[in-house]
């Protein structure tokens, strides 16, 4: 059945970041989208971008859930992991009025960069954070919209210490608790909107 974006209303400002967080995770538990033998067999990919992009609702609270927790000059910047942390973390550092750190998969057009090798449950990747971009001692919330086995965060994190910067927390949409992310990107704190077991 098809849901037209208008069935969830628009959100009325939020006071508070526990009023934000309870909202995004509402919206998302209702209307996540989540797709079987994905990439792989025996996978259920969280496919966090088609509620993005569908529902205007979801888009302002995992947004504001995330301004509300990182507003007021907590960070001195945000960096996202390509593609998932691309769409969240640039409209964040927007909205915190700060630079974005794009952490890019390995291509022919990455110049000057310090490179890591990861892996998720699926695959092997190789990311990339520019040499020049992150100033020394800057404090950086690393954004993702999931995290599973916490590969390729732990890579991210990595990338960022390298060039300088403190990662203060990273803050992701979905958490598998059951993957133990968590545990392999400590002592990095971790935020999620939403936790579970299994989606």
């Amino acid at each position: 059945m098809t849901t037209s974006i208008f069935d969830i209303p628009a959100l009325e400002e939020l006071p508070n970041a526990i009023e934000a967080k309870a909202a995004a995770e509402r919206l998302l538990d209702e209307r996540k989208v989540t797709v079987p033998d994905f990439p792989a067999p025996g996978v259920r990919y969280l496919d966090f971008y088609r509620s993005y992009e569908r529902y205007p609702a979801i888009r302002e609270a995992v947004t504001e859930c995330f301004r509300q927790r990182y507003g007021g000059g907590a960070v001195d910047a945000v960096a996202g992991i390509g593609g998932g942390g691309f769409g969240l973390g640039s409209c964040l550092a927007l909205l915190l009025k700060v630079p974005f750190h794009p952490i890019r998969k390995a291509s022919e057009t990455t110049y000057n960069v310090f490179s890591v090798s990861t892996g998720t449950s699926y695959s092997k990747r190789e990311l990339t954070l520019a040499m020049d971009i992150v100033e020394h001692g800057s404090r950086v919330v690393l954004v993702d919209d999931t995290i599973a086995t916490g590969g390729t965060t732990k890579g991210a994190i990595d990338l960022l210490h390298r060039a300088g910067a403190i990662v203060v927390e990273v803050a992701t949409v979905f958490e598998l608790i059951s993957c133990a992310g968590r545990k392999r990107i400590y002592p990095t704190p971790l935020f999620s909107v939403i936790s579970r077991d299994e989606f």
